[in-house]
Parts: structure tokens; sequence; C-alpha cells
């Protein structure tokens, strides 16, 4: 139990902002002593079953047992409804990112053949597009999309979570065909009728180059603002095989892994995030490096995404 216990500890160490103290926090949730806190961290005193629950309840991290050391892997991941109500997915979204911000150490890896939405949400158009998309896609729906989705409380909730993701180091992944794979959906859209607004397909298309734009002036610096601890390197690999985030608290780990289209399957099993890890780290190995001195594969990449942009709005315009 007691190898399980200081697991657990440093799991709810690495959910705490910085300036929180995990023994005070400890001792407010358990209604104990600051002395005992301590000897329940170092693993000297017993966790009693109420007390993880309540831990596991406050800091919203999960003890885990794995009896025999079995190789089942536990994930939790956000129940969205038909409705796709997407203030509570981004919300669920910002939860987690603020975690990862507060956070003294962290880093974020992506592997993706999807742009990581997170770019999206500088822009109130494209994200609402993409929402849209993927809640036709869950509901077999015949909406149409007119920007009328374009709410207050979600660009908001954009806007904090493009905020907070540019202010995380992190290591993006891409596939070949990362990019065209939202063009083809905004292609799809406008041709099937779900954009009949020839302005707003090609501002959603125009908004898409100024993300590219972005990823290259990140790519360019290393980083992603002028403060250089919010580092970014960018990577090119041809065949990745799945979409996976994996934050690196230095102390313990956090991996998500997307399914369904647009949600998620969340762990903290150190051993699976080991491995992700690892992998992760085999694709950087044999990937083409975008940041930095790349700029002559960046350039190639990045002049096709653009040439792929302009002959879609050409399509639209035409």
């Amino acid at each position: 139990m007691s190898d399980f216990q200081v697991a657990f500890f440093e799991r709810l160490r690495a959910a705490l902002p910085d300036y929180q103290n995990l023994a005070q926090s400890v001792a407010d949730a358990l209604n104990i002593s600051m002395n005992e806190a301590y000897k329940k961290i170092r693993g000297n005193s017993a966790l009693s079953l109420q007390q993880v629950v309540q831990l596991s309840d406050t800091f919203n991290v999960p003890f885990i047992y794995n009896p025999n050391q079995s190789s089942s892997v536990t994930f939790n991941f956000l129940s969205v409804n038909e409705d796709l109500n997407m203030v509570n997915y981004l919300g669920d979204l910002l939860a987690n990112l603020k975690l990862i911000q507060q956070s003294k150490t962290k880093h974020i890896t992506i592997t993706t053949d999807d742009i990581p939405i997170f770019h999206f949400f500088k822009y109130p158009e494209l994200t609402a597009f993409k929402l849209f998309f993927w809640a036709n896609n869950v509901n077999n729906s015949e909406l149409k999309f007119d920007g009328s989705t374009i709410t207050d409380e979600i660009i908001a909730l954009s806007g904090e979570l493009h905020r907070l993701y540019l202010e995380i180091p992190s290591t993006e992944i891409w596939a070949k065909d990362t990019v065209h794979g939202t063009i083809e959906q905004i292609r799809y859209a406008y041709e099937a009728g779900y954009i009949s607004n020839k302005a707003l397909a090609e501002k959603v298309v125009e908004q898409v180059r100024y993300c590219l734009t972005d990823m290259n002036m990140y790519a360019i610096s290393s980083k992603k603002t002028i403060d250089p601890n919010h580092t970014f390197n960018w990577y090119n690999c041809d065949v990745l095989g799945s979409i996976a985030y994996l934050v690196d608290f230095k102390e313990s780990m956090l991996c998500f892994n997307r399914f369904n289209t647009f949600n998620y399957l969340k762990t903290n099993d150190q051993f699976y995030c080991e491995q992700t890890k690892r992998w992760m780290q085999g694709l950087i190995n044999k990937s083409i490096a975008f940041s930095g001195q790349g700029e002559k594969h960046r350039n190639k990449y990045l002049y096709e995404s653009f040439a792929a942009c302009d002959a879609l709005i050409g399509e639209i315009a035409g």
C-alpha cells in the first residue's frame, strides 16, 4: 500500500498549481494536522479508503491500483450526449488545460493527423466551423453552418484556451496530410450545401491560412510567445498511427488519446504514459524538424498547404 500511496501523492502534487502546498492542501481536505499530512505523504501513515475517496474527489485525481501488476489501464473520458454541448466540451478542455498550465514543470507532446484545435481557438469562425463539423458527424444531421453558433461564451472560452496553450511548452508532430484534413472538411461542407454563404466559407479557409502563418512564426523562433519558457518544437512525420497528447510534469505524466472524431480518453497510468513517451521519441527521431533551422522543409510544407487553401478559395469564388 505504501508505494501506491506515495505514487498517489505524487500525482496529487503534479495536479496542484505551483503556489499551493501539498501538505497544507491534504491537511485541509482531510481535516488533519500538517504533521499527519506529511506522514501520509511519505507513506508512514496509511490512508483510509474514505480518505482516498476524499482526496480523489477534492483534487480530481484517481487512485489507481492494479492487482498483481496487471497490464490493464484505466481511462477517463468526458461523456458528451447527442446534443454535443460545445460549451461543456470547451469547459472541460479548459479545466484540463488550466491544471497543466498551473504546474511548475510541464510539457505537451502531440502526434496528430489533424491540426490541433488549440490553434483554431484564436479564430472564431474557424473554431465554430470545426465544432459544427464534429456535431454533424455525431448527430448525422443536416444542420447549416451560418456562424450563428459563435456565441460570446464560446468566444471567451476559446480565447482563454488559446492563451493557455501558448503558455505551455510543446512539441507537435504533424503527419503529411495534417492540414489537408481540415481543408477537405471545409470543401465537403461547402459542396454538400452545409455552408451556403460564400463569404463565410472563404473566411474559414482564410483563417486556416492565418493559423498556418502563426505556426510559421512559432517555428522560426522556437517559441509561441516572447517568453523564452513558452518553447515550441515542430516536426513532420509521414506516418503517425494515432492522435495523442502526452503531458510531462517531470514527476508524473498524463496521456490523452483522441477518439470518436472529437473526444478523448485520459489516463495517468505511468507505465502506459512511459510507453507512449518512448513511442513519441521514436517518431521524433524519424521526423523532419520544422522549427529552428528547419526552414527549407517547413517552407515547402507550408507552400503546399497555402496552395491547397488558395485552390479551395478559388473553387468557392468560382
